[in-house]
């Protein structure tokens, strides 16, 4: 009996799963795009999760060519990987979690010029939670500010997938392969894999998925002066603490820290009403909000006001 027997025959049972270890690939589909687009997928690794003091220490990305009516991944057009050294040592934790060593490290730099070129390129750069990446590419590049991203984390429903954890491990191996994780271009090309797979309850193109949430504008709600005693409100509806975020309140006097959340276009009235209504007890005008297109979602202007 031969592999492909064998799996056949493990399967037919009924009670096992196979799963395979994601291999390198040059293309995807055969042909050419009707509206061929330039993709990119990037990843890094990091000395911690801190984005305004932590650095990076590998980035990996795979630009792939696309097309932009279908989502349609075709074929892979260039691979990178680079490691810079942060000048200090390396936790113990990050070593164990990436493999990552002090000596892979010592004097190793970053090609920016290269970085720079397929960032230019690419009509939308994707990462699996963009909002981390995106923040430590742009302090380490910042001419790369420029670009549109997705995030496969968020901009894609795994919740309607009956996939329950977003961990991309975890979803590769629900879309049936595995692969060496927490190393940038590994996690890139894990990525890129996973858009190129039909959704697994939705029978929808996860790249399609993934461009239609990335093209809709959103708003972000700043829930300035919010009551103290409606912060469970807040939490229990998705918003989050900004700590750091600072403001003048209607006294004229410097604030700091503040709810907010991110809505989707079709959502963006129920939530004023939701606002007016139950936070600030019919009162209008007492939050703010910020516009948001791909250009600036995941990066730190997010979290500005306008």
């Amino acid at each position: 009996m031969n592999d492909i027997e064998a799996i056949q025959h493990l399967q037919q049972s009924g009670n096992y799963r196979i799963i395979k270890r994601l291999g390198s690939t040059e293309r995807y589909r055969d042909g050419e795009p009707a509206t061929p687009r330039i993709g990119l997928v990037i990843d890094t690794e990091t000395t911690g999760l801190d984005t305004a003091n932590d650095s990076i220490i590998e980035l990996g990305f795979v630009a792939f060519e696309y097309d932009a009516s279908t989502g349609a991944i075709y074929r892979i057009l260039h691979t990178y990987d680079g490691f810079e050294d942060p000048g200090r040592p390396l936790d113990e934790i990050v070593k164990q979690i990436t493999g990552i060593t002090d000596e892979m490290l010592k004097g190793k730099k970053l090609d920016d010029a290269e970085i720079m070129e397929w960032l230019k390129k690419a009509g939308i750069i994707i990462a699996h939670n963009a909002a981390f990446d995106r923040q430590m590419i742009e302090r380490r590049l910042p001419a790369a500010s420029q670009g549109n991203w997705g995030c496969t984390f968020n901009d894609i429903n795994w919740q309607d997938e009956n996939i329950s954890s977003l961990k991309l491990d975890y979803i590769a191996c629900m879309l049936g392969f595995f692969f060496d994780a927490h190393r940038a271009v590994n996690d890139a090309q894990a990525t890129l894999h996973i858009l190129t797979r039909t959704l697994p309850e939705t029978g929808k193109l996860a790249m399609s998925e993934l461009l239609l949430r990335a093209r809709e504008k959103s708003r972000r709600f700043f829930a300035l002066h919010a009551p103290f005693e409606k912060k469970d409100a807040l939490k229990a509806r998705g918003y989050q603490w900004l700590p750091a975020y600072s403001f003048t309140d209607r006294f004229g006097k410097a604030k700091k820290g503040v709810w907010s959340l991110s809505v989707g276009e079709a959502g963006i009235e129920a939530e004023q009403q939701w606002l007016v209504e139950d936070i600030y007890n019919g009162k209008e005008g007492l939050f703010t909000y910020r516009e948001i297109t791909a250009t600036d979602r995941y990066s730190s202007r997010e979290f500005q006001e306008s």
